[in-house]
């Protein structure tokens, strides 16, 4: 019935550092999606679902460190970076132990979603008189 020397054919992911930069240069919830999208595609639809709820948590979490005082030049991007690190390893040491053996999806559609998601933010924002900086 199954043939022995069969290989199962293992669905391209987005790899850990392509996840981590998309969580560092954009925001966890970005890097969420990503990992969402790998274990959807592995058959974990339950888990990637959390996971994208745990991401969520975490922007806002680095949202809310922008209000406090502990805010500086470099809060939001080590707290993204954390946060991405920790949802990461998380996800490939449970998930994807044998991450090498996975193909690799192109960043390239990831890239321009985000990058046009930003602009309209960043659009919305110019047009409505928001200012950038804090007063």
């Amino acid at each position: 019935m199954f043939e022995e020397g069969a290989k199962v054919e293992k669905t391209p992911i987005y790899s850990k550092w392509t996840v981590l930069g998309f969580c560092v240069l954009f925001s966890p919830i970005f890097g969420g999606f990503l990992l969402r999208q790998n274990l959807v595609d592995k058959g974990e639809t339950k888990i990637g679902n959390l996971l994208l709820l745990v991401s969520l948590l975490f922007a806002s979490f680095t949202a809310y460190l922008g209000t406090t005082d502990l805010r500086g030049p470099g809060t939001t991007f080590m707290a993204n970076f954390l946060e991405g690190a920790l949802l990461v390893e998380f996800v490939f040491r449970k998930y994807f132990l044998d991450e090498d053996s996975y193909p690799k999806k192109s960043l390239r559609k990831p890239l321009i979603v985000s990058l046009m998601v930003v602009s309209i933010m960043m659009l919305l924002i110019i047009l409505t008189g928001v200012p950038l900086i804090p007063q």
